[in-house]
């Protein structure tokens, strides 16, 4: 398992986000504090409150060029 902090600072961000993880084989799962929704559900990342970083959690260790792909969205 692989984790790593996000930023999502609006729809379009939201999407693109969207459409990569759902082009990733693995799971993965963003969650903000004790909430957690399904990165690959579109309706589940409307929900989440995007005004903070938000933990991604990747069921992979393999996980390496999906990383490149969402590097806008990665938090230092």
């Amino acid at each position: 398992m692989t984790n790593v902090k996000i930023s999502l600072s609006s729809l379009d961000d939201i999407k693109e986000f969207n459409k990569l993880t759902c082009g990733f084989e693995a799971n993965a799962d963003l969650s903000e504090g004790n909430y957690k929704v399904d990165a690959k559900s579109l309706i589940g990342l409307f929900t989440l409150d995007m005004n903070q970083a938000l933990d991604l959690s990747i069921h992979s260790d393999n996980c390496r060029d999906y990383l490149k792909s969402i590097s806008k969205f990665l938090v230092n």
